[in-house]
């Protein structure tokens, strides 16, 4: 614990007398709402410290406040009163609080407003990010910011942690020539502030909470275009290769179309940030930061998807907030859900009007709302995809008119305000009734998933024994003529879905409300009477469209169905004309990358049975093949092995192989593009010519991540002790968080294939990565890494930790390191 003892001599003779007390921490109240941050400060690289003032203006809530507590994990200096001067404090930095004393205020009584100027420092931590100029990165640039989601703010700024108390919000930092800065609001100033440096300002006029603050330094550049009056923005460090505009341009098109659901964007502008080693994605109000290297290519369906999900929070997460945490799966949830919509033109170009539940992923054992555990474990896919599905089941219910008219109302009564569990299910009660609302409020606290098992070819029963259903469960029959019979799987009793003498293509879930129904599927206990098939088998097979008849059914559902069959099937055969023609006739890139792959397999099973055939169907593919799927749609096909059993890649692609092996130094072939060139199978020889040289020399940092990922992949596999030599020197050589994550978990599972030779080279590379605090975001992962290699040699674990004693480890990775069971 630290005070200032000037200040308090009297009350530390006293402590000598009745035991060690913090007068203050005791006596401290959180009776206020804070009405204004405003931050002023400076970062020294040299001693990486963050030196800064906070003028903190609350509004008391009662008479005789003694004193005030604060959430603060930084090294407080001093602390006034404004109109009153210096004013006692304490801190409790195991528990992260700051206890100022109103003695002096003046007029400190319920209603009134009191200022506390508090000077502190704040080191570099997982809430202020200083990334040097770094080993293997091509663009030589610095970078300084903040990412405080959820419990992190009082790391770079004393303030009042809670999201619900929203407050305005200025920030003014001394910057270095040649630098700029951004943050939530309106520039208001930039101003020279002595040799080298200006001083930038920014101010919001509108409230939001501590963890929404934020603010980024680097040698920017600026992308600009226009949504009718709204700028839009898309900021990187300059040099950074990536369309940029193409990405401003999307954040346009997916701002109308949340406006039209949702009502006019909130804030007076919008800017997207690219951070190197950002971890993910980040929607500070007005400004989302965003990582550069997954987040520059809108035709790739992980940026765009990024992108669209840290759009859709402005409206939910910023505009409106939660109340506590344990209500964070509103806002998660309804991200989940726009980011789906916002990619309906890639998803679902018919806009038959399917729900996009098959882009949701909830796992067994994750909750939407789960109050036992703490604020930073709640991140999994509870409140995330489980949560998506709960609204998208509620949309279904509703209809698209009522749902998100009822979302508009929420966001117009709390605006700029926050919202609970109960108020946000209580705005859809009216509409969905009684019944339905109390599913609703039993499907939040859930866990276990439904599950189908089949008694009988065709004869299946739907259990689900938490309420995670609140929309009925359906598939349709499909006849020859396109006529829909509906059959509804019920709980508790068995359902038969055995075809009638019209039915043709069975399809699970016709409004794509539900994720994938193979989720749900319960093979131990769908096996047939011999033990080893399975009774799912025959409904697995009614939903493929393995003839040209059901193929031509399926050209008429929407895009979703479509990618969601082709994905299910395998051996299919396709005809002649379908070989290079099916594409065009789908309504989903992921269904146009499944032909393709289908395709290659139609020509593979012809080449020992018809040359002459074979020989036609892969001319008939040169020219698909050449130009690709929609990049989009790559992320629903996890590789083309027909494709490269049949030598397309080398017949086809042998200038992209060769500019590959020259490094890219000077660019050469769009990110986009080598997203699909890394879809292709091959050797380790082969790939550390080719993506080897693109690892070291390319000029964009997001093409050295695609070909780490892509040598890595194949490295998993590996018993080879140069490749694992590879990897440890890797992790020696380079400091890119961006592509040590996929480093790190290949030289574990190559060390493993390989019986543990390598162990101690693999290692010593985890060391050099903990040892340095701006690698700081994969520290837990390296900690995890090594405590699995070493979990049958107790002694090189005590080796490993001991050598780290004195590292700039993140918490987490403190915490593995005394206690790694949670990684094993």
């Amino acid at each position: 614990m630290a005070r200032r003892l000037a200040l308090f001599l009297p009350l530390l003779a006293a402590s000598f007398l009745t035991g060690c007390s913090d007068p203050l921490l005791e006596s401290g109240s959180r009776d206020y709402d804070v009405t204004r941050y405003d931050v002023e400060g400076a970062f020294d690289w040299n001693s990486s410290r963050l030196g800064a003032r906070v003028d903190i203006t609350l509004t008391l809530d009662e008479d005789d406040l003694e004193a005030v507590i604060l959430d603060s994990r930084v090294d407080v200096k001093a602390v006034r009163i404004r109109g009153a001067g210096e004013a006692e404090f304490e801190t409790d930095p195991e528990r992260g609080l700051l206890a100022v004393s109103l003695e002096d205020a003046p007029g400190a009584r319920g209603g009134a407003s009191v200022t506390i100027e508090i000077d502190y420092e704040a080191r570099p931590s997982d809430a202020l990010n200083a990334v040097p100029p770094r080993k293997g990165d091509p663009i030589d640039s610095r970078a300084l910011y903040t990412d405080a989601e959820p419990l992190d703010a009082p790391l770079w700024m004393p303030c009042h942690n809670v999201p619900s108390d929203r407050a305005l919000f200025s920030v003014a930092m001394k910057v270095d020539e040649g630098e700029s800065m951004i943050a939530n609001g309106s520039l208001v100033s930039d101003a020279p502030a002595g040799a080298g440096a200006h001083r930038v300002k920014y101010e919001t006029a509108w409230t939001l909470p501590p963890y929404l603050m934020a603010f980024a330094i680097s040698d920017f550049e600026v992308v600009k275009t226009q949504k009718g009056d709204l700028p839009v923005e898309v900021w990187h460090r300059r040099g950074l290769p990536g369309e940029h505009e193409a990405m401003a341009g999307e954040l346009s098109r997916m701002i109308g179309v949340y406006e039209g659901l949702l009502g006019p964007y909130p804030f007076e502008r919008y800017a997207l940030v690219l951070l190197p080693g950002f971890p993910g994605g980040m929607e500070n109000a007005s400004v989302s930061f965003q990582a550069e290297t997954s987040s520059s290519e809108p035709t790739i369906a992980g940026d765009l998807l990024l992108a669209a999900h840290e759009l859709g929070h402005q409206w939910f997460g910023d505009l409106v907030t939660v109340e506590t945490w344990d209500d964070v799966w509103i806002k998660e949830g309804m991200a989940n859900l726009l980011e789906y919509e916002a990619a309906r033109p890639h998803i679902d170009a018919s806009d038959k009007g399917t729900l996009n539940g098959d882009g949701f992923h909830p796992r067994a054992g994750a909750a939407i709302r789960d109050r036992a555990i703490p604020p930073p474990d709640k991140y999994n896919s509870g409140p995330y995809d489980r949560a998506a599905w709960l609204l998208t089941q509620i949309r279904s219910l509703l209809g698209d008119e009522a749902f998100f008219a009822t979302l508009r109302e929420v966001l117009d009564k709390h605006r700029f305000g926050a919202i609970g569990t109960d108020a946000f299910i209580d705005a859809f009660a009216p509409a969905l009734g009684p019944e339905a609302t109390g599913k609703v409020r039993r499907a939040v606290d859930a866990k276990a998933l439904p599950t189908i098992h089949s008694t009988a070819p065709f004869r299946v029963n739907l259990e689900d024994p938490d309420g995670a259903l609140v929309a009925p469960l359906d598939l349709s029959w499909i006849g020859s003529d396109g006529a829909q019979r509906k059959v509804t799987l019920s709980t508790g009793a068995p359902v038969d879905l055995t075809p009638e003498a019209a039915d043709l293509l069975l399809l699970p879930d016709p409004l794509d409300r539900h994720p994938d129904w193979e989720l749900f599927w319960d093979e131990d206990r769908s096996l047939a009477e011999d033990g080893e098939s399975s009774n799912l088998e025959a409904l697995v097979s009614a939903t493929s469209p393995d003839s040209l008849e059901k193929r031509t059914l399926l050209l008429d559902l929407g895009g979703a169905h479509q990618t969601s069959a082709l994905g299910r099937s395998s051996d299919l055969v396709l005809s002649n004309d379908e070989v290079s023609g099916l594409a065009a006739g789908l309504d989903a890139d992921g269904a146009r990358a499944l032909a393709l792959g289908h395709g290659c397999a139609t020509a593979l099973a012809q080449r020992e049975v018809d040359p002459q055939l074979f020989t036609t169907l892969v001319d008939a593919l040169g020219a698909p093949f050449t130009s690709g799927p929609p990049t989009f749609g790559l992320a629903y096909a996890s590789d083309f092995w027909a494709c490269d059993e049949i030598g397309l890649p080398d017949m086809l692609f042998g200038d992209s192989w060769a500019l590959l092996e020259g490094g890219l130094a000077e660019g050469g072939i769009a990110d986009a593009r080598l997203a699909y060139l890394a879809k292709f199978e091959m050797s380790w020889e082969t790939a550390a010519s080719r993506w080897g040289s693109v690892a070291e020399k390319a000029s964009s940092p997001r093409a050295r991540r695609i070909a780490v990922q892509r040598l890595s992949s194949i490295a998993q596999s590996s018993q080879d002790p140069a490749v694992i030599t590879y990897l440890a020197d890797y992790m020696r050589d380079h400091e890119t968080t961006e592509t040590l994550g996929h480093v790190m978990r290949a030289a574990e599972w190559a060390v493993s294939n390989s019986a543990g030779a390598g162990a101690a080279e693999v290692l010593d590379g985890l060391r050099i990565i903990l040892q340095k605090g701006h690698t700081r975001s994969i520290h837990g992962n390296a900690v995890c890494t090594a405590a699995r290699m070493t979990r049958e040699d107790p002694g090189a674990w005590a080796s490993f930790r001991e050598s780290l004693k004195g590292a700039p480890l993140a918490p987490r990775a403190k915490a593995y390191l005394e206690n790694p069971r949670p990684c094993l």
